[in-house]
């Protein structure tokens, strides 16, 4: 889907989330269930979370790779934010770009990329923002300024504030192969 410059801003937003919809409902998927379930591990080249940091957050610089079961992120610098209990509640990943990868519980590949994710544990939501772009091979692929990716449901919105239109691209249903002409059978050899 292209839209043009005639196209309003509101009505652009109107038909991209209903292509979202149809989008999800062709072909529904479930993101990976027992990532929810598993430790989040975090590796860089640095990370502070000394008392010259507000409470409750960590700062972590270098090579940052997330991991959460299935769920990957990673970028040049991540901030998280922590909970009373010092559990992980978001983080805020900055790269060039910064991306996300999380199987479905099909194992269907989801991959991201944006200048700019904030993954929010709690609410199971990541927002991409900044030439933000979802490729989901089995379903197709979302590009925009903004696309918000539902960790918990594999559903996505986006929306456009600059120049550049939002932009869908969806793959074709899978068909049943069609069955293989007969094979004619060969003359019978034998003489009368």
């Amino acid at each position: 889907m292209q839209s043009t410059a005639r196209t309003s801003r509101a009505s652009a937003k109107a038909l991209f989330a209903s292509l979202v919809v149809a989008l999800a409902a062709g072909a529904p998927a479930m993101a990976k269930q027992s990532d929810r379930d598993q430790p989040m591990d975090i590796h860089s080249t640095s990370f502070d979370g000394s008392d010259q940091q507000p409470n409750g957050k960590v700062i972590w610089t270098g090579n940052v790779v997330i991991t959460q079961g299935t769920l990957k992120v990673t970028g040049s610098k991540a901030t998280g934010y922590l909970d009373g209990d010092n559990q992980i509640k978001r983080v805020v990943v900055d790269g060039k770009p910064a991306t996300i990868h999380q199987l479905d519980d099909q194992n269907q590949p989801m991959d991201g990329e944006a200048a700019n994710i904030d993954y929010d544990v709690v609410a199971d939501r990541a927002v991409l923002t900044g030439n933000a772009k979802v490729n989901q091979p089995a379903k197709g692929s979302a590009a925009g300024d903004k696309l918000t990716y539902n960790t918990k449901d594999s559903t996505m919105t986006g929306e456009s504030s600059g120049g550049a239109p939002v932009h869908m691209t969806f793959q074709p249903k899978n068909k049943t192969p069609a069955a293989a002409p007969a094979t004619p059978a060969a003359p019978d050899k034998k003489k009368p």
